[in-house]
């Protein structure tokens, strides 16, 4: 009977530790594989980026200009999250065939193309699609980059810690020039910029190589190895991470239109405001990987969860635009910690692959797309304050689940 309970928790506990494999599976988890440099797949990660984030400040410029609706100006990201939702699959095929170098080097080049277009475009009719390709040059790099990094830093958290920390770095830098040129030139020269980096990462990957990557001997005892997954398990995993990139539309559309409403802000204080709350975020994926380490997954993810939902909620009591911080900073570090324990989950559960990162790139733009349409549409018919009514409620009962999940799993090890 000890043995049946032991072997129920196991399947059903994400955060229990494991047997260690057999040996087989040490002899697969140690065949050399193709992976970027270390070093070249953080730098990828930082550019890729500093791509995707530059574009938020300037987004209340780019309404204004194209003569956007509130959907229209939701659409500027839902696209570009589109183009790397369609792409995730593809991309997770793509980087085992071809590898993360040939992978990378592909999608620096959609980068670069979209984003000339983009610069260039006239109308929502001439944008739309060229951040739809934006997206998929970032989808393919960021599968080659994140697959790189989880490769070399396979231990439990370390690969999304590394992950939060690159994307950290590099939207912040977007967020420093994408308000900077907005107001010194105009919201053209963001894109010209991403096409810059975009040529870089090209010339980059091409030149960079690529290393012979194998699963280094660890302490077993000291990492969360991959559980058996349970269909339930999967599917709150996916669940979770899809609420936490949902969340992100926040981020990266209902707090510019919000400040630029509510309190008048220009391009420049959105930026810094941002840039404040990103670098919130930057400074908490180092702790969110510790806590994971420490108390498991899904604990950190009931309180990510939990932050995350109370500074959507205090929001709306802001009585000036410096007054966002307070509870913007609650809502970034429940968000790191959300996303580094959504990911670990989906990670481990998927075996530490290509179909592990597919399935956290999957997810996550699967709500990077449904988000900021959604609050697109929020904010014309109900307002800019309703995506963070609906969100806070939505993010709140996802952290009575996850509580009521961690309880259960005390429960089973007690």
């Amino acid at each position: 009977m000890a043995v049946k309970a032991q072997s129920e928790v196991a399947t059903t506990d994400p955060d229990r530790p494991l047997a260690p494999p057999d040996t087989a599976a040490s002899r697969a988890a140690t065949t050399p594989r193709p992976a970027l440099p270390l070093v070249i797949a953080v730098t990828t990660l930082i550019l890729t980026y500093w791509c995707v984030d530059i574009v938020s400040p300037a987004l209340p410029e780019i309404q204004r200009a194209l003569a956007l609706s509130g959907t229209g100006a939701g659409l500027v990201f839902a696209i570009f999250f589109a183009g790397r939702l369609i792409t995730n699959l593809p991309a997770a095929i793509l980087v085992d065939r071809l590898g993360p170098r040939w992978t990378a080097a592909i999608g620096a080049g959609a980068l670069l193309s979209g984003s000339i277009l983009a610069a260039l475009a006239t109308n929502q009719v001439t944008l739309l699609p060229a951040r739809g390709l934006q997206g998929i040059g970032v989808a393919l790099l960021a599968t080659a980059g994140l697959l790189s990094i989880l490769r070399a830093l396979p231990g439990g958290g370390a690969a999304m810690t590394a992950f939060n920390i690159a994307t950290g770095v590099g939207g912040s830098a977007g967020l420093i020039s994408g308000g900077y040129l907005t107001e010194a030139i105009s919201w053209r020269a963001v894109f010209w910029l991403s096409a810059g980096l975009g040529g870089l990462l090209l010339a980059g990957s091409v030149l960079a190589g690529s290393r012979a990557a194998s699963t280094p001997q660890r302490d077993e005892s000291a990492v969360t190895p991959a559980p058996a997954s349970s269909t339930r398990a999967l599917m709150g995993a996916l669940f979770a991470n899809l609420l936490v990139y949902g969340n992100y539309s926040i981020w990266v559309v209902s707090l510019s239109l919000y400040a630029a409403e509510k309190f008048e802000a220009d391009a420049e204080r959105i930026g810094v405001i941002l840039l404040v709350i990103n670098a919130i975020h930057l400074l908490a994926a180092i702790p969110a990987g510790r806590l994971i380490r420490r108390v498991g997954a899904l604990p950190a993810l009931a309180a990510g969860f939990s932050l995350t939902a109370s500074g959507l909620g205090l929001v709306l009591l802001a009585p000036n635009q410096g007054w966002l911080l307070a509870p913007m900073a609650l809502y970034a570090v429940g968000q790191v910690m959300g996303n580094s324990a959504a990911g670990d989950l989906l990670l481990r559960l998927g075996g530490h692959g290509g179909r592990a990162v597919g399935l956290v790139r999957l997810t996550s733009d699967i709500g990077l797309v449904a988000g900021p349409a959604t609050v697109g549409i929020l904010a014309d018919t109900a307002g800019v304050q309703s995506p963070f009514v609906a969100l806070a409620v939505v993010t709140g009962a996802g952290a009575i689940l996850a509580w009521r999940s961690v309880r259960r799993s005390t429960a089973w090890r007690g």
